[in-house]
This record gives structure tokens, C-alpha cells and sequence, in this order.
């Protein structure tokens, strides 16, 4: 195996040098990588052409060379048999697989198995088609599952994949190679995917073959970078998904009465009133849902209530610490097999560095009667099922589903309004802003870069357009 950090493209090639000494005549190849010399004897001009041409050609290929050896990978390579893509692509799932998350193992599944199609040697007898992509995806480039038993049909599809795949060498032909990348950047129909997953995918697939390079396998990376004819790849918030207060109010007051029906049937097992917090992380502190799912009680710094000349209780501001997170990722690419990945740090943050997040007076309200009513489990989770355990993703999706239906009018539904939980998140950034935030303050708190936050809210910023408006008005009456 050859390690990344031996291998330079900058080489340089001297003329072979003539030295006559009391031995007799010999000829010297000298050449540079990087900043390390390196030189060659041979008692015979034509042996030093040869290999001096062997070292020329090897640098106009833009291959690689061993910065401890001075030699191109094509002349260290050991002979061995050819390496199948499909054995390659298990390989490379398997490297990867300890230091990446979840979601990201699934996005190189994905790539892999999109490659993969376009690698086949024949289709006869080959599996069903959506069968064969599951297989692998789910199967052969999932360290969870592959360790599993496997249903018959699953076990012959990737014994026959296995058998049917073209050698990493073949990569080397840009037909190949070509049509690895395609297969990555277009979907079923052959249409071209979006511009960000064109770009994750064709990065997944030039990073998968640079190590092949890396092992030998190749003598350089058949792909260069990706040409695509729009530059966007920040999607911007649709300022109508984004709810004024009082659609909000509505959308919690009607979570807190999802599941009464089935409660009367089983009492004591309404989740609604069990995800009014939950929602309001998001609406009143732009908390992802990852994020509010893993809150516990030591990340909350909530002010005691206290009570007014009429005795009632005020809340006030107080903070919250988001620590860790718990992505939502399909089963087959988490370590546990469960549908939530391992806990890590929040975004924009290094590890074991906490994002602090302003609570207002309404969330901290929200969270004290949670505490009062539900408490915690035994790991001070604020946020369980009914039956306990990490609260399930369709669980919160079928109740907010289920409370936009019944608060909002039947225009509104059809609109993209709040059609996700996430878009309260977008309502909570959009008002911070909208409000005179700082950006830097809004981008900390959010957990994004300012730049990234300008692009992703440019459209939510109300009242810019009428202040240009007037502006322009002024400016024409003065002429």
C-alpha cells in the first residue's frame, strides 16, 4: 500500500549525464519530486534512455510519484491479480466507515451503488434491477447489514454482482471512468440530478478512486473536477414556508390535542402533549430537530419562575447549551442499527465545544411544565415515545402532519407553509434577523457561518424591498 502522504505530481527530468571515471564510463538518470533529488546508474546509454523515457512518460500522464522512492506508482505497483470493482467497493467502504457519520455513509452507498450499474460487464442473468440496487446499497455497502444474515434473494443478487463487475484497472479507459460519473450525477430517468448532489456524489466517487490510486490500483485518477453549469449550491429559504406568530401559536396548540382520540382508548399514551416543547425548541430557538431530540436537562439554564403582584408565574430568559446531536439515518448505516446515529457535536462546532442559544420567556415556560409533567428518562433525555426511548422522527412528523391539517386553512395546505418542523427553524432565524439581530449574533446562535446564513435567509429579510423601493422613489423625485 502506498500512503497519500509519500505521493508529489511536482517531478522534474534532467538529460541523461555522461561520468567517466578510473572504472570505466557509466550514465546517470537525475531527477526531482518535489524537493527530494534522486539518481540512477547504468553502465549502458540505452538503459538509461529507457528508463529515463519510463519516468517522462509517467510524469506527462500527470501520474504520481513516491516521494521516498523517487519511482512513479505504475513502477512500485506489485504484481497482483486484478482487483474487481464491486471487491473495491467494499474495501472502501470498510476505510472509511469508523471516522464518518451515518448520513455520510449512506451518501457513499448511494454514489457506489449508482457507479456500480454503469460497471457491469453483461446483464445476462442479471437480478432484477431494483432488486440489485437494493442489495448492494442496503447490503454490500452497509458494514451493519453485510455482518447480518441476508434474505436468499439479496445473497444471490451480490453473488452475481460480485462475479459481473469490471476491474478498478478498466477505470483507467475515460470511457469507463465516464460512465461511472454519469451514472452518479443523473438519476434512473438519466436526467442530471440537482447541483449539490451532483457535486456530494461525483466527490464521493473521486475521493473512492484516488484511493484506488493510493493502493496501487490505478496509476492516476481518471476524473478531474466537476463541470456543472450553475455555481448555487446554498438553497435558499422560501420565505413562504416561514408562519407569523399567530400560525404558530395555532400549529402548538393543536400538537398538544394530537392523540386524544387514541388516548380514549389508552389512556395515559398521547404523545401531543409530549412534543409542545419539542416544537417550540425549534420555533423559539432554532434548534434542528437533531438538536432538540438529544436535549437533556443539564443543557437547559432556566430561571425559576416567579410570580407577579396577582400571583401568577412569569418566566423569564434563559439559555440553552446544545451539546450533542443524534441525525436521524437509516438503520443500515449506523453503528447500532437503530435509525439514530451516534451522538457527536453540533455543527459549525469542534468537538466537545457547546453552541449556546438564547431561551425566550415562552420556551422557558414551555420547558418547565414539560419537566413538571414528563420529567426525564433515566439518561435526563427531555424527549421520549410514550413507551420511552429517544423520540422516533415519525413519530414528531405524523404529529405535526396531523396539527397542520387541523390549523390551517385548506389554501394554506397546499402552500409550502411550514410543511416541515424544520421551517420553524426557519421562521425563529428569520425573525431574529428580521428583528435587528446581528448577523454574526444570529449565525452563532444558529449554528451557521454568516456567509452561509446571508445566502440561506437572503429571501426572509422582510421590508428590504419596500426600503429599496422608497429609496429609488426619493432618489427619482430629486432629479
Amino acid at each position: 500500500m502506498i500512503e497519500t502522504e509519500d505521493l508529489s505530481y511536482k517531478v522534474g527530468v534532467w538529460k541523461v549525464t555522461t561520468y567517466k571515471g578510473a572504472r570505466g564510463t557509466t550514465y546517470r538518470v537525475r531527477w526531482k519530486v518535489d524537493t527530494e533529488e534522486f539518481k540512477e546508474p547504468f553502465k549502458k546509454r540505452a538503459q538509461a534512455d529507457a528508463f529515463r523515457s519510463q519516468l517522462v512518460q509517467a510524469q506527462s500522464r500527470g501520474e504520481a510519484f513516491s516521494l521516498s522512492r523517487g519511482l512513479p506508482v505504475s513502477m512500485l505497483r506489485e504484481e497482483r491479480p486484478e482487483t474487481s470493482w464491486y471487491d473495491f467497493a467494499v474495501s472502501y467502504v470498510d476505510h472509511k466507515w469508523p471516522d464518518i457519520s451515518a448520513k455520510h455513509r449512506g451518501n457513499i452507498a448511494f454514489a457506489l451503488m449508482m457507479a456500480t450499474t454503469a460497471l457491469f460487464t453483461t446483464d445476462r442473468g442479471m437480478p432484477e434491477a431494483e432488486l440489485l440496487r437494493a442489495a448492494l446499497r442496503r447490503w454490500a455497502f452497509s458494514k451493519t447489514y453485510r455482518a447480518s444474515d441476508r434474505p436468499r434473494e439479496i445473497e444471490e443478487a451480490l453473488r452475481w454482482a460480485s462475479r459481473h463487475t469490471r476491474s478498478v484497472g478498466e477505470l483507467s479507459d475515460p470511457k469507463v471512468a465516464n460512465a461511472a460519473v454519469r451514472a452518479v450525477t443523473r438519476d434512473l430517468e438519466g436526467n442530471k440530478l440537482v447541483v449539490g448532489s451532483q457535486r456530494r456524489n461525483h466527490g464521493i466517487l473521486r475521493a473512492a478512486f484516488a484511493h484506488a490510486v493510493s493502493e496501487g490500483l490505478l496509476e492516476q485518477n481518471p476524473i478531474g473536477d466537476l463541470e456543472v453549469t450553475s455555481s448555487r449550491s446554498v438553497h435558499q429559504v422560501d420565505r413562504r414556508c416561514v408562519v407569523n406568530p399567530e400560525q404558530a401559536r395555532n400549529l402548538l396548540a393543536k400538537v398538544r390535542e394530537y392523540g386524544y382520540e387514541e388516548t380514549e382508548r389508552r389512556q395515559g399514551m398521547k404523545s401531543g402533549p409530549r412534543l409542545i416543547a419539542f416544537f417550540g425548541a425549534m420555533y423559539y430557538a432554532a434548534l434542528r430537530p437533531e438538536e432538540a431530540v438529544n436535549l437533556r436537562k443539564h443543557n437547559l439554564s432556566l430561571p425559576a419562575p416567579r410570580l407577579d403582584s396577582a400571583g401568577d408565574p412569569v418566566y423569564d430568559w434563559g439559555e440553552i447549551y446544545v451539546e450533542e446531536v443524534t441525525p436521524d439515518a437509516r438503520p443500515e448505516f449506523t453503528d447500532n442499527g437503530t435509525s439514530r446515529d451516534t451522538r457527536r457535536g453540533p455543527k459549525q462546532r469542534a468537538e466537545g465545544e457547546m453552541r449556546p442559544v438564547p431561551c425566550s420567556p415562552e420556551l422557558t415556560q414551555l420547558f418547565w411544565e414539560h419537566l413538571e409533567q414528563f420529567g426525564t428518562d433515566p439518561e435526563g433525555r427531555l424527549f421520549t415515545g410514550v413507551r420511552g426511548g429517544p423520540l422516533a422522527t415519525i413519530t414528531y412528523r405524523r404529529a405535526w402532519t396531523w396539527a397542520r391539517e387541523q390549523a390551517l386553512s385548506d389554501v394554506e395546505t397546499r402552500a409550502p407553509l411550514a410543511r416541515r418542523p424544520y421551517d420553524l427553524r426557519h421562521t425563529c432565524v428569520s425573525t431574529w434577523l428580521n428583528a435587528g439581530v446581528s448577523e454574526t449574533l444570529v449565525a452563532q446562535w444558529a449554528g451557521h457561518s454568516v456567509s452561509v446564513l446571508k445566502k440561506i435567509y437572503a429571501k426572509c429579510l422582510v421590508g428590504e424591498e419596500d426600503r429599496a423601493k422608497r429609496q429609488i422613489e426619493e432618489a427619482m423625485r430629486r432629479l
